[in-house]
């Protein structure tokens, strides 16, 4: 587990939540393919302009959804 990578997670959630959010409120339709590739290009933007993406070196256990 890398520390830095865990301190942002919950940055990093909330980021793609609000991106997911807002744009589903103005008409894009995450169930078609071109929502879906639109939505997510978009997310990818919005990651990209406030974190370092790296590949990990091992997968990640620890996530576990709020209820």
């Amino acid at each position: 587990m890398d520390p830095e990578s865990e301190a942002c997670f919950s940055a990093l959630a909330e980021l793609i939540a609000w991106e997911l959010s807002s744009r589903i409120a103005v008409g894009d339709d995450p169930s078609t393919d071109e929502g879906c590739t639109q939505l997510s290009e978009l997310i990818a933007d919005t990651v990209l302009d406030g974190f370092v993406v790296r590949t990990r070196t091992a997968p990640r256990y620890r996530w576990v959804p709020k209820e």
